[in-house]
């Protein structure tokens, strides 16, 4: 594959306003070409590992009834050989749907502008697993030497979603093939990097695994780790008070205060609460509108008139 620092050359911009102009007009037949199956080979560098059956049955069934919508985008190999680009979930559920030809965007492009759009293209789907999408992101970086702000732009996330997702990267392999298997969530996988210990690291995710704690949960054990250098015990795990029964209830109001601030309202007409203690506290005055605001400027002797 060609270098990472010799870039593009056009852009990557250039490169997928292109590509992406070439889908507005796939309703022009002359730019779709029908290709044998046969003849077109998987995209050695798509990020997507796991494929859902269920889906591509589902999408296999469409395919009977109304066809292929969207045309797959391809690249020549010579002679009669093409390799994907794009479209590797159509091209499996036309096989599925018996089809033995395919419509095609046919496109030359170099090994780094296939690689750049098949990531892309994936990046911007919802259904890849986070570890698959945080791979995605890293090879695409790596590859054209993106800084993460410029890789935000391309594949449409905020910066912190890209950070957080590549962040997952730093687990370990087991981790990261349990959030891909959907046995633990990406927020599990985070919780678990708040501990630096790669031992902890592994007790924690045995915990989540066995015992379907949520991410709440988890992220409860951590913080108590990085106090207490240790994961709660069963007792301390019961024992722990929620927000709720932690906080101290209001103090009630001195009766010689509530009674003034009782007189005080009947007086100016207006809502007064009063905190503290008959010797150091605050009395605040509510109003809901100008005039009431300017009645209550007069009575104590001056005028609001800005």
């Amino acid at each position: 594959m060609t270098s990472a620092n010799r870039g593009l050359g056009r852009g990557l911009d250039a490169l997928l306003g292109g590509v992406r102009e070439d889908e507005k007009v796939t309703s022009d037949s002359s730019k779709v070409r029908m290709i044998p199956l046969d003849a077109i080979t998987p995209n050695p560098h798509q990020p997507r590992r796991e494929f859902s059956e269920d889906a591509l049955n589902d999408l296999a069934s469409s395919i009977k009834t109304r066809g292929v919508l969207q045309p797959v985008l391809i690249r020549p190999l010579g002679g009669s050989s093409f390799e994907l680009v794009a479209g590797e979930r159509r091209l499996r559920a036309s096989k599925k749907a018996g089809l033995t030809e395919i419509p095609t965007l046919v496109r030359e492009m170099t090994d780094q502008e296939s690689l750049a759009i098949a990531l892309i293209e994936n990046l911007q789907r919802e259904d890849l697993n986070a570890v698959e999408e945080a791979l995605g992101y890293q090879q695409l970086q790596q590859e054209f030497g993106l800084s993460q702000d410029e890789l935000a732009r391309q594949v449409g996330k905020s910066r912190s979603a890209v950070a957080n997702a590549l962040r997952l990267l730093n687990l370990p392999e087991t981790i990261q093939a349990d959030i891909q298997q959907s046995t633990i969530s990406a927020g599990h996988g985070r919780a678990i990097m708040a501990i630096a210990d790669a031992a902890m690291q592994e007790q924690l995710h045995k915990r989540i695994a066995e015992n379907g704690l949520t991410v709440r949960q988890a992220e409860a054990q951590a913080t108590f780790f990085k106090q207490n250098g240790r994961l709660p015990g069963a007792e301390e795990i019961n024992a722990a008070p929620s927000g709720k029964e932690s906080k101290t209830p209001p103090k009630p109001l001195d009766p010689e205060l509530a009674a003034l601030q009782t007189s005080l309202s009947d007086m100016l007409g207006l809502k007064v609460k009063i905190s503290g203690s008959p010797e150091k506290g605050k009395v605040t005055v509510s109003y809901g509108n100008r005039d009431a605001l300017q009645s209550f400027a007069e009575k104590c002797g001056t005028d609001f008139s800005s």
